[in-house]
């Protein structure tokens, strides 16, 4: 190591602990989002089969798109106004 080396300059252990802190809050929010777009993929796709089977029109898509809107927002809901 050079003679200016100085640990406390370098404080790579700290700022890892740091990141991993951010890292784990964030945890929740991040899954309660993964899980709002997968509702609103699942019941879009779900009332999209729906209107193929009985040859309608898009009343079933958008249906399923309310329906997954709901879901989704509700489950981000509970995450974020949980109690701690």
């Amino acid at each position: 190591m050079g003679k200016n080396y100085n640990p406390d300059q370098n404080n790579f252990g700290k700022q890892f602990m740091e990141m991993q802190k951010i890292i784990n809050r964030s945890g929740p929010v991040a899954a309660s989002s993964y899980g709002l777009i997968t509702s609103i993929l699942i019941f879009t796709y779900f009332g999209w089969y729906i209107d193929k089977l009985s040859e309608s029109t898009p009343i079933g898509t958008l249906t399923g798109l309310c329906i997954g809107l709901t879901v989704g927002f509700y489950h981000l809901y509970k995450i974020i106004y949980r109690k701690k």
